[in-house]
C-alpha cells in the first residue's frame, strides 16, 4: 500500500534533507562514492562542484561521525548499506573491525558568515573576523567529531583530549600556551561568543578582545600528528569538510580558497559549492581537473562521461526511495512505468498508412529500392514494431537519394544492406519523428527518464515526484474499485508529466535565473536551430542534435579576452554561457575532437530539449560562430508552450 504524504516527500527531498541518521543511510546511493575513487584522494584538498542538486552536501555528510559509526555497527546493519560499506572499506573510511578511520567534520557557511562581510570596518578587519570565528568553530566540530568517534562525554570527556604543537610546523596562533582539549574547547565557546556579539553590535568597533587570525590556523593545529586521545595517538584522519561556501562574498571565497590552497594542510580538505560562486571565466574554464595542491570534480561532469553508471545510480535511488513508502509493493521504478507503446491500433494502422503512402509516391517507382521495399512489405511484426520499420525506411530511402556523389546507373540496393544502415539511432530518430508527426509518446521509460534528469540528482527526484503523484493516484482508484492489478503509468501519462514540468521548470527560470529574459531568449534559439536541423527527411545527424559547438580556441577568446572588456560586443555572449552552465541549462564537454577540431560542446539541458522535440542521447551537435550565437542574444523569438498531449 502507498502513503501518499510520505510518497511526495521521499522524492521531493534531497538526502542531505533527510533528518535521521539511519534513514538518510538506507537513502544513500553507494554509487556517487565512484566519484572519490582514485589513489590521492586522501593526499590532496577536494573541490566539489555542481549546480543547485548535484549531491554535494548529500556527498559529505555520509562522512560524518554518526552517519559512519551507523553505517559501522553490525547490530544495525542491513542489506542497503553493505554496498555503502564495501565502497568506504575501498577508499580506507574503515578498518578490517569496521572502526572507522575517518574524523569528519561539516562546516556549512551560513549567512552569518557574509554578513561580516557588510560590516562598516575596513576590509582586512573584516578578513580576520571572518577567519578567527572560522578557525573557532572548525576547532569546536573536530573536538565534537574526536569525541563521537571515541567515544567521549561532550563535552566533559574533552579532558582525554591532548593538543600538543611544534612550533616549527603550526603557524602562528592564539591557542599556542593551552594543550588540554577541555581547555581549548572553553576557549572556542568563549571566544565564539565575543565575536558573534561584536558582529551583532551595531556600533561596531574595533574590539581588543576578539582574537583575530589572518589565516585558517586550524589546519595546522588540528594535524593527527598532534592530538592525544587518553595518552594514545589519534590513529584517524582528520577531514573537514566545507560546504556550501557559495554563500561568502566574493572577497570571502577569495581570501578563504587561497589561505586554504597556500597553506596545504596538513589534515584532509573537502569544499563544495554551487557553481554560481565561480567567477565567469572560472566557469568557462570549468572541468574536472588535479592541480599539485587541488583537485576540481564537477558532478555532472563526471556523470555526463559516465551514463552507464549514472543510470545504474539513479535506479538505485529511487529503489531506496521506494523502499521506504511501499508495503508488500515492487520497488523497482521501472515496474511503475510502462515501457511500450499503448496507444490504439486503429491510430498506429492509420500512421502506418500514411507513411507508406508517401513512400510508394516518392520512392517505389525506382527500381534502385524494390529489394528495401519489398523485404519491409514481408515483415509480420506487431503492428508498432512495422510502424517503425517503415519510418526508418522512410528516412534511409532519403538519405541514400540525397548522396552527393551519384552514379549514372545505380545497381539495386540489397536487404543486406538496408541491415547494415538501419541502426538503433535511426530507429531512434524514426520515433522521435512519429512523435512529432502523430504524437505517438517518446519521453517516458527508466532510461530517458534518467537522461532527462541531465546528471542533476535534484532534477531526477522532481521527475520521479512528479511521476510518481500520478502513481499514487491510480494506486488509489484500483483499490476503490477493488482492483488487484499492478498500477503501471502509460507512455501517453509519463510524456503529458514531463512535459507539464518542463514547462514549470521553464517559467520558473523567471525567478531563479539572473537576466532570465536573455537566457531564455538564447535557450530558445539553441532550441529552435537543433530542432531545425533534426528535422530533415534523412534525418542526417540521427537521431537528432540536441547542442552546438565553438572551437577551443574561441573559448580561450571568450575567457582570455571577452570576459575581461565589458565593452566587447561578445561580453554578453560570454556572461551569457556561464550563467547557464552555472546554473545547470547548458551541459557542456570541453576539448572533444572532431575532424582535427578541438570543440567546446554546448547541449542543452535535457529537460529543455522536450520543449523543442529533440532527442537526448549525447554526442551530435552542429558547429556555430560566435557571432551566430551572439545574433542569437538578439533575435527575440515568442516562446511557444508545448503541447501537452491528454
Amino acid at each position: 500500500m502507498y502513503y501518499e504524504n510520505r510518497s511526495k516527500s521521499i522524492f521531493s527531498r534531497a538526502s542531505e534533507y533527510i533528518g535521521i541518521d539511519d534513514r538518510f543511510i538506507k537513502l544513500f546511493s553507494s554509487d556517487v562514492l565512484d566519484v572519490l575513487a582514485y589513489s590521492e584522494v586522501w593526499d590532496i584538498i577536494n573541490i566539489i562542484r555542481s549546480s543547485p542538486g548535484g549531491g554535494k552536501t548529500t556527498l559529505l555528510r555520509l562522512f560524518t561521525p554518526e552517519v559512519l559509526l551507523s553505517i559501522g555497527d553490525r547490530k544495525r546493519r542491513d542489506d542497503q548499506t553493505v554496498d555503502v560499506l564495501k565502497k568506504l572499506q575501498a577508499i580506507n573510511v574503515f578498518d578490517a573491525k569496521l572502526n572507522p578511520l575517518v574524523v569528519g567534520t561539516l562546516i556549512p557557511f551560513t549567512s552569518e558568515y557574509s554578513t561580516i562581510s557588510y560590516l562598516s570596518i575596513e576590509p582586512a578587519q573584516k578578513s580576520r573576523i571572518f577567519f578567527a570565528l572560522l578557525n573557532v568553530r572548525v576547532i569546536l566540530s573536530v573536538l565534537y567529531s574526536i569525541s563521537k568517534i571515541k567515544k567521549l562525554p561532550f563535552p566533559d570527556g574533552l579532558s582525554a583530549i591532548t593538543i600538543s604543537q611544534d612550533p616549527s610546523k603550526v603557524s602562528f596562533n592564539p591557542l599556542r600556551n593551552i594543550s588540554n582539549g577541555k581547555e581549548i574547547y572553553d576557549w572556542c565557546c568563549k571566544n565564539e561568543e565575543v565575536i558573534c556579539n561584536e558582529i551583532d553590535s551595531i556600533y561596531l568597533r574595533p574590539s581588543n578582545d576578539i582574537e583575530k587570525s589572518s589565516d585558517l590556523y586550524c589546519l595546522d593545529l588540528l594535524s593527527p600528528k598532534n592530538i592525544m586521545v587518553a595518552g594514545e595517538p589519534l590513529r584517524e584522519r582528520i577531514l573537514v569538510m566545507f560546504d556550501d561556501v557559495h554563500n561568502l562574498s566574493t572577497s570571502q571565497r577569495k581570501d578563504f580558497l587561497n589561505s586554504m590552497v597556500n597553506k596545504r594542510p596538513s589534515i584532509n580538505v573537502w569544499v563544495a559549492e554551487r557553481l554560481q560562486a565561480l567567477s565567469m571565466d572560472e566557469i568557462i574554464s570549468e572541468g574536472n581537473l588535479t592541480d599539485r595542491d587541488f583537485r576540481l570534480i564537477n558532478l555532472e561532469q563526471y556523470w555526463n562521461s559516465k551514463y552507464e553508471k549514472f543510470e545504474k545510480f539513479t535506479k538505485s535511488i529511487a529503489q531506496k526511495r521506494l523502499s521506504t513508502i511501499t508495503e508488500g509493493e515492487p520497488t523497482s521504478l521501472t515496474t511503475y512505468l510502462a515501457e511500450e507503446w499503448d496507444i490504439e491500433q486503429n491510430k498506429i494502422d492509420e500512421a502506418l498508412s500514411v507513411v507508406k503512402q508517401r513512400i510508394g509516391k516518392d520512392f517505389k517507382g525506382d527500381q534502385k529500392y524494390n529489394t528495401w521495399i519489398k523485404s519491409k512489405e514481408q515483415i509480420s511484426k506487431e503492428l508498432a514494431e512495422q510502424l517503425i520499420e517503415w519510418r526508418s525506411l522512410e528516412i534511409l530511402l532519403y538519405r541514400d537519394r540525397g548522396k552527393q556523389q551519384q552514379v549514372l546507373f545505380d545497381d539495386p540496393l540489397d536487404e543486406a544492406e538496408l541491415e547494415q544502415r538501419d541502426g538503433s539511432d535511426v530507429r531512434d530518430a524514426a520515433r522521435l519523428f512519429l512523435n512529432k508527426e502523430h504524437k505517438f509518446p517518446y519521453y517516458y521509460g527508466t532510461a530517458k527518464i534518467s537522461r532527462l534528469s541531465s546528471s542533476n540528482i535534484e532534477q531526477f527526484l522532481t521527475i520521479c515526484g512528479k511521476l510518481f503523484e500520478n502513481i499514487v493516484v491510480e494506486h488509489v482508484k484500483k483499490i476503490s474499485r477493488n482492483n488487484q492489478s499492478q498500477v503501471q503509468i502509460s507512455t501517453k501519462k509519463q510524456e503529458h508529466y514531463i512535459k507539464l514540468l518542463c514547462e514549470d521548470r521553464w517559467r520558473e527560470l523567471d525567478s531563479r535565473v539572473p537576466n532570465a529574459a536573455t537566457i531564455k531568449q538564447f535557450i530558445n534559439n539553441i532550441g529552435d536551430f537543433c530542432k531545425e536541423q533534426t528535422y530533415t527527411p534523412n534525418a542526417w545527424n540521427s537521431p537528432g542534435i540536441n547542442g552546438v559547438a565553438i572551437t577551443m580556441d574561441e573559448r580561450a577568446f571568450l575567457k582570455d579576452v571577452v570576459l575581461q572588456d565589458e565593452t566587447h560586443s561578445y561580453n554578453g555572449l560570454a556572461k551569457c554561457i556561464a550563467t547557464c552552465i552555472a546554473y545547470n541549462l547548458i551541459d557542456f564537454r570541453l576539448n572533444y575532437k572532431v575532424k582535427g577540431k578541438f570543440m567546446m560542446v554546448l547541449y542543452l539541458n535535457r529537460l529543455y530539449c522536450v520543449r523543442y522535440g529533440l532527442p537526448l542521447a549525447n554526442g551530435k551537435f552542429k558547429e556555430r560562430k560566435l557571432s551566430e550565437l551572439n545574433n542569437w542574444l538578439l533575435d527575440k523569438k515568442q516562446s511557444k508552450p508545448l503541447e501537452l498531449g491528454l
